[in-house]
């Protein structure tokens, strides 16, 4: 077996052949660093996400037992005064808005 073909060979293709190797390597390289950055991105959302839904479920649960309270009392103050009620019916704002002309109210 020969081996001076091969080197001649080599000679010929061995510059494009580092190239191209060249590339590959540069791309996979920030590729890397692509998907390093990204991921640190969607970390950051993810925490920033958790913490907004942490807090909102916080301020939702807070304003239901604050409606339930005020429910109650409510309740109460029509239970003391039971004249209440009927003069809250007598003072509610009657709203006479017009139907839609389409029909889609």
């Amino acid at each position: 077996m020969d081996i001076f073909p091969w080197v001649k060979i080599l000679q010929q293709v061995g510059p494009l052949v580092a190239i191209i190797i060249f590339f590959v390597w540069r791309d996979y390289r920030r590729e890397l660093h692509a998907q390093e950055r990204l991921g640190g991105l969607e970390k950051y959302q993810r925490e920033v996400l958790e913490s907004l839904i942490s807090q909102t479920t916080r301020a939702l649960t807070q304003s239901s037992e604050c409606i339930k309270w005020l429910s109650h009392v409510v309740d109460r103050l029509f239970q003391v005064y039971p004249g209440l009620e009927a003069k809250q019916k007598q003072h509610e704002p009657q709203h006479n808005i017009p139907p839609r002309p389409d029909g889609l109210n």
